[in-house]
């Protein structure tokens, strides 16, 4: 039930707590203290608006990045964490450390492999260009879908100046930070929903609660089956534990995400996808739970939206 509260609130982050009660079938208080409590948790770490892929005019690219064991682990983190287009780093298995960005172009991704190989220790770098998925959360969530590049009128730069710092915050709140009659935020937020130039999330940990993210990489048969369809059968397969995908733009591989609350429920997954006709080579590991900060390219892109307007 806490994932079915949360895959809502990734679609909209701003659902009522009666609008949401209705689509799970839960009172209005359950839901509220359901949230509270993964809030208090830290599963949920915040409410925020942030622009879709088109308005960050960007693709998605993942990196591998294997070292020698050399490096302090923590600073090594920060370093690759502080750049401004990247969206995660994550410790794995075997001296290697997973980063997502966002790239506009040939030579903004030669300049990330460049960086990353002159870190301490770095022994290979391997950047790919993925399509991100995750087919739990609804279709217009932020990952799910590049969004519309849109121009943010002064009325509704006004109010998501306002939603930077809560993107829950209600609609009275809203009209008392902008000026503006509640009946004329109803109708901006209305915009804003309807444009496609922003999404209402949620940022979240789900390594909060103790699990582990359990990863394999595909490298499938195309003669047989498509990276979609792969994403599909893996999808039907293991619906409780799938969490995200990522296929590969240019190369027959899917990666995958798996959220599993032991090592030990690894086994069977890779044992089936090992044995499905249409895998050709497959690789998995462990990632860790993040231990340092970092960026969001497209909550960064709006700040600067709203800075480029005087707000």
């Amino acid at each position: 039930m806490d994932w079915a509260v949360l895959c809502k609130l990734m679609g909209n982050a701003r659902i009522s707590y009666s609008a949401l009660a209705q689509k799970l079938g839960l009172s209005p208080n359950t839901v509220k203290n359901r949230i509270n409590k993964l809030r208090q948790q830290k599963v949920i770490l915040d409410f925020v608006v942030m622009v879709s892929m088109e308005m960050l005019d960007a693709e998605i690219v993942r990196g591998i990045i294997t070292t020698d064991g050399s490096e302090n682990l923590i600073a090594f983190m920060e370093q690759i964490a502080k750049q401004p287009i990247v969206l995660t780093i994550v410790r794995a298995s075997d001296r290697r450390y997973e980063v997502m960005a966002t790239i506009s172009g040939a030579h903004d991704t030669l300049g990330f492999i460049g960086f990353l190989e002159g870190r301490e220790g770095v022994i290979d770098v391997n950047i790919k260009p993925v399509v991100l998925q995750y087919p739990n959360f609804p279709p217009n969530y932020h990952y799910n879908t590049r969004g519309k590049k849109v121009t943010f009128t002064r009325t509704q730069l006004q109010v998501l100046r306002c939603l930077t710092k809560d993107a829950r915050m209600p609609v009275a709140q809203i009209a008392k930070c902008t000026g503006f009659t509640t009946r004329r935020v109803r109708k901006i937020l209305r915009e804003l929903e309807e444009g496609g130039g922003v999404h209402f999330a949620v940022d979240y940990d789900p390594f909060a609660l103790g699990d582990l993210q359990y990863r394999v990489i595909i490298r499938f048969d195309e003669t047989q089956i498509t990276g979609w369809d792969l994403v599909g059968w893996l999808f039907k397969k293991y619906p409780t534990e799938f969490w995200w995908t990522g296929v590969v733009t240019n190369e027959p591989i899917v990666d995958v995400g798996f959220l599993i609350d032991r090592p030990g429920k690894s086994v069977p997954i890779i044992r089936e996808i090992k044995a499905a006709p249409f895998v050709k080579e497959i690789e998995d590991f462990i990632n860790y739970p993040l231990v340092v900060e970092y960026g969001i390219p497209f909550r960064d892109h709006l700040e600067k939206i709203l800075r480029d307007a005087g707000l």
